[in-house]
């Protein structure tokens, strides 16, 4: 069983410090005059003293912290004069305090009052001097501190607004990429085909519905990219007849997992350009996707000609639809998500993706969870 942990408000924990050190500097200087007296130790001088020290010092505290401050704006002679006179003042006003409640101490101990005031008064003036120091460079710091959680705060927005940038322009350049080729599919259809180019232009009308939607959504279902991809692959099946066959294989899970939007279509655009395209026969595109260790893992495969005998690079290198998704992965989650291209033991090419299922955009997530929203 935990005990509960004994919280002290600031204010009333201070003033007790500050009562206990104004009583042991009052009761010090008492024992130093009462050393200097002769006979035995007089408990009244230090008595005494302890009120000196008590009013004289929280005079000199509440100065520095409530009336000193008020000073900065005037010269630095008027200041400093009226520092000094507050300080005397107090201790003036003190002495008057300790007066009424011991008045029968100065009838009979005159003069060591009034040695216990003017070591009480300079104490006091020492003290003052060094607490309102001590504020004003704890002002200074707080507006150091604030200042610098601005520039902090300022350079985290234009972090996000870069990145927003960056991202924007990688999705301006895929979507036309697509919808070029696109184009050229219901352009090839028209003469042969016009009921089947009409189909094609109503999915074309739903793909950009889509890619108005997505533009300014940080995130959007795997589900809704899954269905952008099938109505794609409609669209090439427009043109490429029976050469074109598809298989989708999608986890239980998998659909409702946040993704950037148009992350899966260049994905599956490619594998049809390289893997089913130069092939008279045509081939099979296919798609999975799972989840697993915290990252959703997609594959699209194709049973084409594969990367060859080069490195997968140029998959990357010919055209920007890869290489713009390899961009925009990189810049949403670093080193937690990829894209890599190998070529399959049974032929063809297998391009994974892996993304991360719970995205944190480098530690900035709310200021860039606004700009990716916004």
């Amino acid at each position: 069983m935990r005990l509960p942990i004994l919280r002290i408000p600031a204010l009333p924990l201070r003033l007790v410090l500050w009562v206990a050190a104004n009583s042991a500097a009052g009761a010090a200087i008492g024992l130093a005059i009462a050393a200097f007296r002769e006979g035995e130790l007089d408990w009244h001088i230090i008595w005494v003293s302890v009120l000196f020290g008590n009013v004289v010092g929280f005079t000199a505290i509440l100065s520095a912290v409530y009336l000193f401050p008020r000073y900065v704006v005037l010269p630095a002679p008027v200041r400093l004069f009226l520092q000094v006179a507050t300080l005397l003042g107090g201790s003036v006003l003190g002495t008057g305090i300790v007066i009424a409640i011991d008045p029968l101490f100065f009838l009979h101990e005159f003069r060591t009052a009034i040695r216990i005031f003017v070591v009480n008064g300079v104490v006091a003036t020492i003290i003052g001097t060094v607490l309102f120091s001590y504020e004003t460079m704890r002002a200074r710091l707080r507006e150091s501190l604030r200042i610098l959680e601005e520039v902090r705060l300022k350079e985290a927005d234009l972090r996000a607004q870069a990145a927003r940038a960056q991202l924007a322009a990688l999705q301006a350049r895929i979507k036309p990429h697509f919808f070029f080729n696109t184009l050229n599919t219901i352009s090839a259809l028209v003469a042969d085909d016009p009921d089947r180019a009409e189909e094609t232009i109503a999915l074309l009308a739903d793909l950009f519905r889509y890619t108005l939607k997505t533009t300014g959504a940080r995130l959007v279902p795997f589900e809704d990219e899954v269905r952008f991809v099938e109505e794609y692959l409609s669209i090439e099946r427009a043109r490429f007849g029976e050469r074109l066959r598809a298989s989708l294989d999608i986890e239980p899970g998998c659909r409702e997992v946040p993704v950037p939007g148009l992350i899966l279509q260049p994905i599956v655009e490619n594998a049809v350009v390289h893997g089913i395209a130069p092939r008279a026969a045509g081939g099979l595109v296919s798609i999975r996707a799972r989840k697993g260790d915290g990252i959703l893992e997609g594959e699209v495969a194709d049973d084409g000609p594969g990367p060859g005998t080069g490195t997968a690079e140029h998959f990357f290198r010919d055209g920007h639809g890869l290489s713009n998704v390899r961009d925009r992965i990189s810049t949403l989650y670093g080193d937690r998500g990829g894209l890599s291209v190998a070529t399959r033991p049974e032929g063809g090419t297998r391009i994974t993706l892996r993304l991360p299922l719970q995205p944190s955009w480098g530690g900035d997530a709310a200021v860039l969870d606004r700009a990716f929203s916004s």
